[in-house]
């Protein structure tokens, strides 16, 4: 029996890892889901989304509400909540819709309250750690308004606390790792000096709580003990413009400008990866790591801390490490460590990135969630 999914998703701009997920599911849907995608907004992941067939809706939500952000709830978003849940509780009964799967943050506050006025199934895909009063809506919308929540990690899983959630992990696109540049390229092609010093680096959305700060000081204590150089590559997306010229002022005041290479946003990250000996997420409490499998794929070693979805990744010693949240001075051994190892140590670990990773293709992650949808929507009909 085929179902019709609405799959409502915030961000129809510039993608980040919820919408890069979301689309490779997409893209591995079986034949039983008839799909309708949801967005809040035009641009690029939805034109993206229209170029694989995918019917693709915009729902317009007030500029007030658009600039709610997780960290910074407003009354006067809250007060446009119940008008753009009417809205897309119309569309839900005009594309006589089966079940509801939300995507990110306001997906989950919207269109799940829109699905349980029509007495229509839901699923919360829960991707974010989200604290204080956003972490108390979230929990509340959940329980009430959503049959079964899927987290990305355990982590994840433990940080909101309630039954009824099925860790399944992001999926990742693993056949486009199949080749990758030569590390000499590679690192031509960011513009990084051709020296034997080993490369360390942070790839992927630049925020504050991505801990590019902390990356740029764990580089700098490593540097001290032996010559390194260092790359950040990517863009400061959804918010935190400031956060990128006060780490360029932080590379200069820590010593290391001349040994870093700031890169700017790849759509094609393995470049990136295949430059590097060593990859660092220095996030705080992240809520997965899409790239630490990136990374895994194209051979690299991942250094992280274990406040987060990392642990569910790397096997710490075998093929990265995992240190103890906040302990910067155990983080920069580690990558010391890494670039240290004699060359058979080094393929060995890289060996052991590249078969773990094979564990998040998109195909298998397609399997699971499609499960857990039709779980949702034959329990409904009982």
């Amino acid at each position: 029996m085929s179902m019709r999914v609405a799959f409502v998703s915030q961000t129809g701009a510039k993608p980040g890892g919820a919408e890069e997920s979301l689309s490779l599911f997409l893209r591995n849907l079986p034949s039983d889901i008839e799909p309708q995608v949801v967005v809040f907004e035009d641009g690029e992941f939805a034109q993206r989304l229209r170029s694989y067939g995918l019917p693709t809706h915009v729902i317009e939500i007030p500029q007030q509400l658009r600039a709610v952000t997780r960290e910074k709830p407003s009354a006067a978003g809250t007060l446009a909540l119940p008008r753009v849940i009417r809205a897309v509780s119309r569309f839900l009964a005009k594309e006589r819709i089966d079940l509801v799967h939300t995507n990110t943050m306001k997906a989950h506050l919207i269109a799940a309250p829109a699905a349980r006025l029509l007495g229509i199934p839901s699923v919360m895909h829960m991707r974010d750690m989200v604290e204080g009063a956003s972490r108390v809506a979230l929990r509340a919308v959940a329980q009430t308004c959503s049959g079964e929540r899927i987290a990305i990690s355990h982590a994840l899983s433990r940080w909101y606390g309630m039954s009824r959630t099925t860790v399944i992990p992001n999926p990742v696109d693993l056949s486009r790792f199949s080749q990758v540049p030569k590390r000499v390229d590679a690192r031509r092609m960011l513009g990084v000096p051709l020296d034997d010093a080993p490369l360390i680096g942070i790839v992927g959305r630049i925020n504050r709580w991505k801990g590019h700060d902390r990356f740029l000081r764990a580089a700098a204590n490593v540097h001290a003990r032996r010559p390194i150089r260092c790359v950040v590559v990517g863009e400061a997306r959804f918010r935190d413009a400031d956060f990128v010229p006060e780490l360029h002022v932080l590379a200069r005041e820590l010593g290391i400008a001349d040994r870093t290479t700031f890169v700017p946003w790849l759509e094609d990250p393995r470049t990136a990866y295949a430059a590097l000996d060593v990859h660092c997420n220095c996030s705080e409490r992240e809520p997965f790591g899409r790239s630490i499998i990136e990374a895994a794929a194209a051979g690299v070693p991942t250094v992280a801390f274990d406040d987060g979805g990392a642990v569910d990744i790397i096997h710490d010693g075998e093929d990265g490490r995992i240190i103890a949240a906040g302990d910067s001075d155990a983080f920069a051994d580690a990558v010391f460590a890494l670039i240290s190892d004699d060359p058979a140590r080094r393929e060995e670990t890289a060996r052991a990135a590249r078969v773990r990773s094979a564990r998040f293709a998109a195909p298998e992650h397609a399997r699971l969630v499609s499960a857990v949808l039709r779980r949702n929507l034959r329990e409904r009909s009982i």
